[in-house]
């Protein structure tokens, strides 16, 4: 198994119980691995990842923690990609969750970067785990070039 696919389904099975670090790890997927649309002039908050057990995981996270729906849906390989991709998807009330992560303020705007709580807060921990699973590939530390946390 390679090293991103080790991680990734390592972190997947990670099991945390206090709600802050919960919260951190799902604004975090959703920041590096995600996007806002608008479809019909509703907000629509979508992640895409490479690994099912991660995208169970974030729909999962996104229930608990906040009470809405997420659909996942499955993108084939085909041309440059390699492997299967996995969309999770809130049509429903996608702004009152892009509000409760921190994507958008109170008037709507896209919020770059991470949301205050999850930077400021002493959850740096869940921060880079978020990080880790939404990131294509994840690299040695020994390798050069390798990417910074903070």
């Amino acid at each position: 198994m390679a090293m991103t696919a080790a991680v990734k389904d390592e972190l997947s099975r990670l099991e945390l119980t206090k709600v802050s670090p919960r919260r951190s790890e799902v604004a975090s997927m959703l920041r590096f691995a995600g996007g806002l649309h608008i479809v019909a002039g509703r907000v629509v908050v979508e992640a895409e990842l490479d690994t099912g057990s991660v995208a169970r995981k974030l729909r999962k996270e996104i229930h608990e923690l906040y009470g809405h729906q997420a659909d996942i849906h499955m993108i084939t390989s085909g041309g440059l990609r390699k492997g299967n991709r996995y969309v999770v998807r809130v049509v429903k009330d996608g702004e009152g969750l892009a509000r409760q992560t921190g994507l958008i303020d109170q008037r709507g705007r896209p919020v770059r970067g991470l949301p205050a709580p999850v930077v400021s807060g002493g959850i740096a921990d869940a921060r880079r785990r978020g990080g880790a699973r939404s990131w294509p590939t994840v690299r040695s530390p020994s390798r050069a070039g390798r990417r910074r946390w903070r």
